[in-house]
């Protein structure tokens, strides 16, 4: 008996359904267009219309998983520059004697991103 045959419909279309379930997705910055005219994937070419849905597949898969990562990133990216402000907020209080209890959560804070990123935390940007 031969294998079954991909349906690609079904797939793409729980695949587009999970997108719109995911939180912050439509923030991912647009991802490059792929209209190369590419005749193979990974290596295998395409030359039947089973290939062709399974590169649309794929496609959808890489699609999602790259968007998804982009907003993960975004959001890190976010979540950081906030910790970065709690440790700037925190260091200045840190110089006055009321708030020297700070000091040694401000070192704490520093070890943490000198361990992350092998530098000190940069210093505060200016407000415009």
């Amino acid at each position: 008996m031969p294998p079954k045959k991909l349906d690609a419909e079904p797939i793409l279309r729980k695949l587009a359904e999970m997108r719109k379930s995911i939180p912050y997705i439509d923030e991912a910055p647009p991802r490059p267009a792929t209209s190369d005219g590419r005749t193979v994937l990974d290596g295998i070419p395409l030359e039947t219309e089973e290939d062709f849905e399974y590169a649309a597949v794929a496609d959808a898969l890489q699609a999602l998983a790259d968007d998804l990562n982009a907003v993960i990133e975004q959001k890190r990216a976010k979540l950081e520059e906030q910790a970065l402000e709690v440790y700037y907020t925190a260091e200045e209080l840190a110089k006055d004697p009321e708030h020297a209890d700070l000091i040694p959560v401000v070192e704490r804070l520093r070890e943490a991103y000198m361990h992350d990123h092998g530098t000190l935390p940069p210093p505060r940007k200016k407000k415009e």
